[in-house]
């Protein structure tokens, strides 16, 4: 029997010089309840298959959001929003014990719905995110 040689985790390569999209850079951090998440852009490793099942991670305790470098379009906008959810479901607790969303796989579930969902009302609806932020500071 040949023993598989165990390899070492390591983090994805986050990549220093990232693309512009549109013109403009894209996000490094974002505000999420009261942290400031930092957005990383990183290449997969396939040696240690870090990011190569996900196209983004949320990472609580570095207060970080990771996303594949080579997203483009949508994948890139649902990921962003999809890692957003999951900061907000940490940030509020539902993940903890005697939580609703305490178990991972029910955590991804309603995680993936409800950012599939949200790219589905502000795509179908071109109007939309310019209502909200044209109101959301109106009394």
């Amino acid at each position: 029997m040949i023993k598989k040689k165990a390899t070492k985790k390591t983090a994805p390569r986050v990549l220093k010089r990232v693309r512009k999209l549109g013109g403009k850079p894209l996000p490094k951090k974002i505000k999420i309840g009261y942290r400031d998440i930092v957005i990383e852009y990183v290449r997969p490793d396939f040696k240690t298959d870090e990011m190569t099942d996900a196209f983004g991670q949320y990472k609580n305790r570095e207060g970080k959001i990771q996303i594949q470098y080579n997203l483009c379009g949508q994948e890139l906008a649902n990921t962003l929003v999809h890692e957003c959810i999951h900061a907000s479901v940490y940030g509020a607790g539902l993940n903890q014990a005697d939580s609703p969303l305490k178990e991972d796989d029910k955590e991804e579930i309603v995680v993936n719905q409800i950012s599939n969902y949200l790219m589905g009302i502000f795509r179908d609806n071109k109007w939309f995110l310019d209502f909200i932020k044209n109101n959301m500071n109106k009394s």
